[in-house]
């Protein structure tokens, strides 16, 4: 069953595995999983916790991947070729913020700070937060809710 595998024969074959350290992450955890299982008192099998050699062995390291943004020129075509103002603000607010898709759909205006350009929030997990915007912004979103409050719809 391989019960005298030590922490370093772990580590051994995770660094002979020719894959990403994402990769190798993933099989870290999944042996992890499954040695934690088996040195539990609910396995069954009664191997003393302490001697555990998954515990010997460090986690893979992850790089962090920077996600692509758009630069300001991409925005600007994004907005330019937007059919409404209520697109354009959008738009521009999403750029802005970075805020998610649920979080803008939810926005109130009374919710809206004018003078320090936020918008309170909920956000994941029920929290409030802040989202900031520019100039840019503020004045599609002026312009929007001016006409939308003219449709009578507010």
């Amino acid at each position: 069953m391989g019960l005298n595998i030590a922490g370093q024969d772990i580590a051994s074959f995770l660094q002979s595995i020719q894959c990403s350290n994402g990769g190798k992450h993933a099989y870290y955890r999944t042996l992890r999983a499954f040695y934690n299982w088996l040195y539990a008192p609910r396995s069954g099998y009664g191997l003393d916790l302490q001697h555990n050699p998954i515990l010997q062995v460090e986690s893979p390291k992850v790089e962090k991947r920077i996600l692509p943004s758009l630069t300001s020129e991409q925005v600007k075509s994004l907005i330019a070729v937007a059919d409404s103002v209520r697109d354009k603000a959008i738009i521009s607010l999403l750029a802005d913020s970075g805020l998610r898709l649920s979080e803008l759909a939810n926005i109130d205006p009374k919710n809206i700070d004018w003078e320090h350009r936020l918008i309170k929030v909920v956000c994941k997990g029920n929290r409030e937060g802040l989202a900031p915007f520019g100039v840019s912004t503020e004045t599609l979103l002026r312009e929007w809710l001016s006409q939308h409050k003219a449709n009578g719809r507010l």
